[in-house]
């Protein structure tokens, strides 16, 4: 299992897994825990586009959003180190993606209980893979598709049923990395 260190570069942290899982949430509460800056790559794309993801999905596709994704996530981990970053859902899904993470980050995934997910995802109706669609079944279909590439990650969590605080405790823990109190 990789660690941080910046003697082997890996000094980012990604955070990876299916929408609903706690990437944000979680990403934020641990960038704060150890001192590192916070990336929202969804965030990112958003400012640089002026519009919603939601938006961008109508007028252009999944497919350029796809690329557009891929761009930007090479450009962060190019240029920014002691970050916590979390990608968006089928962003791991790119094979430079995850080649760029391997040399640059330690990549954790954020595993959730469908039934968990299901129910987060349809508290939150903006999300453009579940527009008009039965959450449930499009959740399955996207963990059949993406589980083998999530499981590539060097480290992974179960965070079902556990609080953003307990969850931060682990991956410090696991990580071997320092608070910042």
């Amino acid at each position: 299992m990789s660690k941080l260190s910046p003697s082997n570069n890996k000094n980012n942290i990604v955070l990876i897994g299916h929408m609903g899982s706690g990437k944000s949430t979680l990403g934020s509460h641990l960038a704060k825990k150890i001192n590192y800056k916070f990336i929202d790559t969804d965030e990112t794309i958003i400012e640089e586009i002026n519009m919603s993801i939601s938006e961008f999905f109508e007028k252009y596709g999944e497919k350029k959003f796809r690329d557009l994704e891929e761009k930007t996530i090479l450009k962060l981990l190019e240029h920014n180190t002691q970050h916590v970053m979390a990608f968006g859902g089928g962003a791991f899904q790119s094979t430079k993606i995850r080649s760029n993470v391997k040399k640059s980050a330690v990549s954790v995934w954020l595993k959730c209980d469908l039934k968990i997910l299901t129910a987060r995802c349809i508290k939150k109706s903006n999300r453009p893979l579940l527009k008009n669609k039965d959450t449930k079944i499009v959740l399955k279909e996207l963990n059949k598709l993406r589980i083998d590439n999530f499981s590539r990650a060097n480290h992974i969590f179960d965070v079902s049923k556990k609080t953003k605080s307990k969850l931060t405790t682990e991956i410090i823990n696991e990580l071997n990395i320092y608070e910042n109190n």
